[in-house]
């Protein structure tokens, strides 16, 4: 990685630098250094001498948000001036007098490919020692019964382990429920590289510290096995272990990025950049995907305006964005708080998404009175979906199965509501008032589209006789046969309705 630090004295001159960190210097006084082309692409930028803020913006494209420390006794020279700029790299203030222990931290909180992925369920095998039945519920939890007290006995382990180098710490998160009565523990042993079996640490782990993500670190580099003791009695149902590179602190995958989990331990990840300050907001929700992290980052930051970032890192690839009310209620507060700070209207805001991605889009879009909404080879009848798959896409993206198994939603006289129930609800409520209301759609399909081929026509029937726009074209074959030519749409259309905002912004000036 490569840190910037603009000051007076070189750090790298007197301190030790970590192996792997390329140490860039630039005297704050002196004008000439602040060369976007000499400097480079950074991870982080360190400043502990007051710089001219014409200086900052000289090399305003390389800073990225969340990664720009300032020095704290630079607050008040720092003045009103700055107050923008600040913003917009939602810099941090710290203090610089341990300058060999800041060194250290940054390779750890500011390196430059995040990493996440998880242990999956189906990878799992019973305890020997445990003797009770157990079932696989889909590819969302294994569930057995747990009858007895006293110590902690093994209940399953995971037949993979978790590579673990040591200079990046792992952040553990394991999805389970349970019933009240039951208790369960997660054992983590460190496995030496090089050995098949010296085992070089322990870590046991109770349900108060599994409340919080679990942050491992140790000086030996190896192999994670983990297992799930259990004592009590009732029902364990336990999912998968995610696990990610850990940024100590500074976010979730990218610097910055943010988390959010309900009581079932169901999580969401947004990341919000800053951009310009200046409306639209876009919003992007990622597409189906095994690896976890954030999605379309470039591709956003490109357009130049404040954007979030949102990620489901549930099932294989994600459940859609949909889950409990406590999940759904804290995004659409994340959205509207960030409206709202921003000093913007609903009306200033962009949703967009791809594949899966479009469905976040479109659900959450219809609950703001967006400006416009871009979705690619959109997915809206999950239910259709699912029936789809016994001939259409055999043995063939089971997830759809999974969040059919796993619907938990309820009428208003507390009976269960099936999944194709909860689409026809959402159809109808957009084909209400006021529906949709004066947002654009605009809508890249495939026509022979083997998820949802009915999508494109579901949402232009809810909107025959409204004041919605829809703007639609469509591509030939199935669904992942086009992608270059749905993305290149997608661009393209995205930056013609910002274009179309900001002049129409300009003329009610």
């Amino acid at each position: 990685m490569r840190v910037l630090q603009i000051g007076r004295d070189d750090w790298s001159a007197s301190a030790r630098i970590p192996a792997g960190v390329e140490w860039v210097f630039v005297d704050a006084g002196d004008a000439s250094g602040f060369d976007r082309a000499l400097i480079g692409r950074v991870e982080a930028t360190i400043v502990d001498a007051p710089c001219g803020l014409d200086r900052l913006e000289a090399i305003d494209g390389l800073i990225a948000p969340y990664t720009l420390l300032v020095a704290r006794h630079l607050l008040e020279a720092f003045g009103a001036e700055y107050e923008r700029f600040l913003t917009r790299k939602a810099v941090v203030f710290e203090g610089m007098e341990d300058r060999q222990g800041i060194i250290d931290e940054l390779p750890r909180k500011f390196f430059a490919k995040p990493f996440g992925q998880k242990l999956e369920i189906r990878k799992t095998v019973l305890s020997p020692f445990h003797r009770a039945e157990a079932r696989y519920e889909g590819n969302a939890y294994l569930a057995t019964d747990v009858d007895h007290d006293g110590d902690f006995r093994q209940l399953m382990m995971w037949k993979e382990n978790i590579l673990y180098e040591n200079q990046r710490a792992l952040e553990l998160w394991p999805e389970y429920v349970k019933d009240p009565d039951c208790e369960i523990e997660l054992v983590v042993q460190l496995i030496k590289s090089g050995t098949p079996d010296v085992i070089a640490h322990q870590q046991r782990y109770s349900e108060a510290e599994l409340a919080q993500p679990i942050v491992f670190s140790h000086p030996t580099s190896g192999y994670l096995s983990c297992s799930v003791y259990a004592r009590g009695r009732g029902t364990v149902r336990v999912g998968p272990i995610h696990y990610r590179h850990s940024r100590q602190g500074a976010g979730q995958f990218l610097p910055g990025g943010q988390r959010l989990v309900d009581s079932r331990r169901e999580e969401l990840f947004y990341y919000f950049h800053p951009g310009d300050l200046q409306p639209p907001l876009n919003i992007y929700f990622a597409g189906y995907r095994p690896a976890e992290g954030f999605e379309g980052y470039f591709m956003m930051a490109g357009l130049g305006h404040p954007f979030l970032l949102v990620s489901d890192p549930r099932l294989e690839g994600g459940r859609f964005y949909l889950g409990s009310e406590e999940l759904e209620g804290g995004l659409r507060q994340v959205i509207r708080e960030l409206i709202d700070a921003l000093g913007f209207r609903d009306e200033d805001v962009i949703f967009s998404g791809l594949s899966m991605g479009s469905f976040g889009a479109l659900y959450y879009g219809s609950q703001f009175r967006a400006h416009a909404i871009v979705a690619g080879k959109p997915i809206i009848d999950l239910g259709y979906l699912a029936e789809r798959g016994r001939l259409v896409r055999p043995r063939d993206f089971l997830t759809i199965l999974d969040i059919v198994n796993f619907w938990d939603r309820t009428g208003e006289d507390g009976s269960p509501k099936l999944v194709s129930a909860f689409t026809q609800e959402l159809i109808e409520r957009w084909n209400g008032d006021p529906g949709f209301g004066d947002t654009r759609i605009l809508m890249s399909y495939m026509q022979q589209d083997d998820y949802d081929d009915a999508a494109y026509y579901t949402l232009l029937g809810s909107q025959t006789g409204k004041a919605t726009t829809v703007i639609a074209r469509g591509y030939q074959g199935r669904h992942n046969d086009d992608s270059p030519s749905i993305v290149t749409w997608f661009v393209n259309q995205y930056q013609r309705v910002i274009d179309e905002y900001r002049e129409a912004r300009d003329g009610e000036r």
